[in-house]
């Protein structure tokens, strides 16, 4: 797919990287949204193969997910400076934190609810107005296994003693799902989709704070990161069941969404966005 508009979080390591390699392509404009310029020359470093010309196209901006001032800055300048987007890949995630324990957002956030949930939520809808102006808009969301049937704990996100880094992970992948579908319900003429890689080997699943069974799993048994990223590709560009929104695709097999957050729930998850 080309002469397409395309921002990216987490697109400039594990399974982002590999979908931004296949949308390096002549004609389409990417984003990256990055933490620093030194992550830049990194990154940059990782297009070695592609034509220079391409990679110089490329447009880095600069924010830590972590900070909502910063997601909403980003936000205006990408306004600024992009006519449209057509594909937004909300990719970034994390799992566990800079220490040991619960960790909290300079706002008091669970560090997964302030990442994986509401800097996504954030970033969207900051950019809704840009996301209008496509003719086939979507918004890509990385989830994980089993989204399509798991019920939401908001009380494991906003308890302030909750420090279990998996179920952390599931339950703030769970709400920004939920909170995407909830965006779909409203918008007109933009796409929500959430996918689930399934599991592969990543920095993130074989490493860092991930805990120590899964990175040992991780190891033995995960696909090549390449599986993941061609199946959040697929999602983002596939024409199957395109009349269906929001959406869930459990590697490349819609699922149907079985579960949904109340009004409560919602208004939960939303009072940790500050203005």
């Amino acid at each position: 797919m080309t002469n397409q508009y395309i921002l990216l979080t987490g697109g400039h390591t594990g399974l982002g990287l590999g979908v931004t390699k296949k949308l390096i392509q002549p004609g389409n404009k990417i984003g990256l949204i990055i933490r620093s310029e030194s992550r830049k020359n990194q990154t940059v470093g990782e297009f070695a193969d592609f034509p220079k010309e391409l990679v110089d196209e490329i447009d880095f901006f600069y924010a830590d997910l972590s900070d909502q001032a910063q997601v909403k800055a980003v936000a205006a300048e990408i306004r600024d400076k992009w006519p449209r987007i057509d594909r937004l890949f909300n990719n970034a995630a994390v799992v566990g934190g800079p220490e040991k324990g619960r960790n909290t957002s300079k706002l008091g956030n669970e560090w997964h609810y302030e990442i994986n949930t509401l800097a996504p939520y954030i970033l969207t809808t900051e950019l809704k107005s840009l996301l209008e102006k496509s003719d086939d808009a979507r918004v890509i969301t990385t989830v994980t296994d089993g989204m399509h049937n798991r019920k939401l704990n908001t009380d494991m996100l906003l308890d302030s003693t909750s420090s279990r880094t998996m179920m952390l992970y599931m339950h703030s992948k769970q709400a920004v799902m939920f909170l995407m579908n909830d965006l779909a319900n409203t918008w007109n003429g933009v796409k929500f989709i959430s996918v689930n890689p399934g599991p592969n080997k990543t920095n993130m699943t074989t490493g860092g704070n991930t805990p120590w069974f899964i990175t040992k799993i991780a190891g033995l048994f995960f696909s090549d990161p390449s599986v993941g990223s061609g199946h959040i590709y697929d999602a983002a560009f596939n024409s199957n069941r395109s009349d269906v929104n929001p959406i869930y695709f459990d590697k490349d097999t819609s699922k149907e969404i079985q579960n949904s957050m109340s009004a409560a729930q919602k208004s939960e998850l939303l009072s940790g966005i500050k203005n």
